[in-house]
């Protein structure tokens, strides 16, 4: 495909793990085809060779850095050095292309930062980095697990002190204004597209989850909540990831396999939204999630635990609180269920303003020029 570049043409790197799926992802995709829109070159690196997004790339550079097997996945703030033809090959393209910006994002990316030379390095965080410990009474485990969390704070702070950072809510902020010094963090919240079609959809399933079946997500808690409420209908899964066996095996567990759909990875997830009463996020830690912002814009009231300031400024009104739930509070999330199936919140008719995908490109812009 042939692209025309404009005269002086300010050129975006953006590094990322990969492409293989997920609301980071595609947030980091809806900003660069804005960024794109005003103008902008937009050239993106990949960490590992994973595209399921090509129709949504053709009208970008893209590369493959190659990393060695294991970079990318595991525990993140652990040192894993990268192998000198790597380093080379990542500073030839750098010299290559000549961006004005390189914008690093999402997670086994930023372990990139020490081999990089460039004046212009702004870091996003899409999500907490230094996620809490779990609890235990387990003298040797929690020794073990204080001993990591030292170690996973001095690597966080080698690598990101003295950057310009951007994090998607105050809570991030401040926790990492705290552990750096550093007075140049702003905050940017995530910006969505409005809906192009509003209309609704039959609805097949009660509940419906939409994300990455890992770990922090805590898919576990919606389907135990969900076995354990009056509804008696059905609820969706979509996504893929490391969880989705020990799901599956909970589900029959809990006697309720014959009433889950797990779906795996889908391009149109807005359809599966659209199509349910009511969507869960029982997430342990999240930055600002656009799945809540995409389920009310298509008018599906939303459930999540109160994890983060980001999770919480998006239940505004004191009639939207109602889905929102104490963090790790099964109970609560099952009677959530109850009553908003029941009765859902109402949700404003101008929702999509809160989520304008330009204006938060216009923040982005200003700290690019």
């Amino acid at each position: 495909k042939i692209r025309f570049k404009m005269k002086d043409q300010k050129k975006i790197l953006f590094i990322i793990d990969h492409l293989k799926g997920g609301g980071a992802e595609i947030m980091t995709l809806n900003l660069a085809k804005k960024l794109q829109e005003r103008g902008y070159e937009i050239h993106i690196l990949l960490l590992e060779n994973h595209n399921n997004f090509k129709n949504r790339t053709e009208s970008f550079y893209l590369y493959n850095l190659d990393t060695p097997s294991g970079f990318v996945g595991g525990k993140l703030l652990i040192d894993k050095p990268l192998n000198q033809e790597t380093i080379k090959r990542l500073n030839s393209l750098i010299l290559e292309i000549k961006p004005s910006n390189i914008i690093i994002t999402i997670w086994y990316a930023f372990l990139i930062l020490p081999y990089i030379k460039h004046e212009n390095i702004l870091t996003w965080f899409q999500a907490d980095l230094l996620p809490p410990s779990k609890k235990t009474y387990n003298p040797i485990k929690f020794l073990r697990n204080h001993y990591k969390n030292i170690i996973f704070k001095r690597k966080f702070i080698s690598l990101f002190s003295n950057k310009k950072i951007i994090t998607l809510n105050q809570d991030l902020k401040e926790k990492y204004a705290s552990l750096l010094n550093n007075p140049d963090i702003q905050v940017i919240p995530n910006g969505i597209p409005q809906p192009l079609d509003l209309s609704s959809l039959e609805k097949e399933w009660d509940i419906c989850f939409v994300g990455r079946l890992s770990p922090s997500k805590q898919v576990e808690h919606a389907i135990i909540a969900f076995s354990n409420s009056i509804l008696t209908g059905r609820m969706v899964i979509v996504g893929e990831g490391p969880r989705r066996s020990k799901l599956e095996k909970l589900s029959r567990k809990q006697g309720i396999l014959d009433r889950i759909d797990f779906i795996g990875w889908v391009n149109n997830t807005e359809t599966y939204i659209k199509k349910s009463k009511l969507l869960i996020l029982p997430s342990l830690t999240e930055g600002y999630p656009l799945v809540i912002g995409e389920s009310l814009q298509n008018k599906t009231p939303v459930i999540a635990y109160n994890c983060s300031e980001g999770v919480a400024s998006q239940f505004y009104t004191d009639d939207m609180k109602r889905g929102l739930v104490q963090l790790n509070d099964i109970h609560a999330l099952e009677l959530a269920m109850n009553d908003l199936i029941k009765e859902p919140y109402s949700i404003p008719e101008d929702i999509y303003l809160r989520y304008s995908l330009d204006t938060m490109a216009d923040r982005f812009i200003k700290l690019l020029d």
